[in-house]
């Protein structure tokens, strides 16, 4: 029985995959290439930053919110329930005999 060799194997397959590689390349022209990377890479770093400061955006609203419902809303509708109160009184109603 022969013994497998992983690292043989794995070998191969980068190797394979390498190769794969470089013949997909060289049907593109290099000049492309360059053109593509020049204006996708800052496009890329742009889209980061714009998804970066979209996002403190919207932490900051949710902060903001959370401060105009501590500072305005709530003391606004927790005054209102406390002057809701119930008052309970007991009367009696005299007759006409009695007076």
């Amino acid at each position: 029985m022969r013994r497998l060799d992983v690292r043989k194997i794995v070998l191969d397959v980068l190797r394979q995959g390498l190769r794969a590689l470089g013949r997909m390349l060289s049907t593109i022209p290099a000049g492309w290439l360059v053109i593509m990377g020049v204006l996708a890479l800052p496009i890329a770093i742009l889209s980061v930053v714009v998804a970066l400061v979209f996002f403190v955006l919207v932490a900051l609203l949710a902060v903001l919110a959370l401060l105009f419902y501590l500072l305005v809303w709530r003391p606004v509708f927790g005054t209102r329930r406390r002057q809701e109160k119930v008052i309970e009184a007991e009367y009696t109603v005299k007759s006409d005999d009695d007076q």
